[in-house]
């Protein structure tokens, strides 16, 4: 193999590899979601006060929302109710989360049954009290400003200038390192994250001796 044919083999290799580490992050949606931003403000969920996000699903498998919460004023207590409502059909999702629960961390998850066709949908996640089990003592983050382009808070069923924290959850926007890495199964004795690293370093390899072949078959 001359001088030539052995930069481009490197180079060869070089991209391949390059290409293919890129190609397992990228996600092939981005999520509708918002962070808590520095004009944030605090949205109590009690019998008076109900929130709501709106936003545009961009994946199929819908299967959760999470919130930014903190505990506020008096002792939290009670029960939160949770809807999710599809434009066009209706309430498609709801149950309850007890308060404690939702404060045990700072972001909480409302889990649901996945939703296998929601990419394209328009949807409404609603969170208030119980009326059975009245809740306080909690309240969401939210923060001023168009900031969320496909959506917008709502309190008590009015518009608001200004995004819930919230973060839709679907399967099908993980990229496909994120895939690997919740592998369940593993080989016996060895991580996930070993594993997906020893199968493409041999798939880097296997890359460079395809192309060292073919770089011998030129020559």
């Amino acid at each position: 193999m001359n001088a030539n044919w052995s930069r481009r083999w490197i180079l060869g290799w070089t991209l391949v590899a390059a290409a293919a580490a890129v190609s397992l992050t990228v996600r092939p949606a981005v999520l509708p979601a918002d962070d808590v931003g520095w004009r944030k403000f605090q949205v109590p969920v009690n019998g008076e006060i109900a929130v709501s996000q709106t936003f545009a699903m961009t994946a199929d498998g819908l299967h959760g929302v999470e919130v930014q919460a903190e505990a506020v004023g008096e002792a939290p207590s009670g029960i939160l109710a949770y809807e999710l409502t599809e434009t066009g059909s209706g309430v498609v999702r709801q149950g309850e989360i007890p308060v404690a629960r939702a404060l045990s961390s700072q972001a909480f998850t409302v889990e649901f049954e996945p939703i296998e066709d929601s990419k394209d949908a328009a949807y409404r996640f609603d969170l208030s009290s119980s009326h059975s089990q009245p809740a306080s003592g909690i309240a969401v983050w939210a923060t001023k400003g168009d900031r969320y382009r496909d959506g917008a808070l709502q309190i008590n069923g009015r518009d608001r200038w200004a995004d819930l924290a919230f973060k839709a959850l679907a399967p099908g926007a993980r990229s496909d390192w994120e895939r690997l890495v919740s592998m369940q199964s593993p080989p016996p004795g060895i991580s996930s994250r070993t594993a997906i690293v020893a199968a493409l370093a041999v798939y880097m390899l296997m890359c460079g001796f395809v192309l060292r072949a073919f770089s011998r078959f030129q020559t």
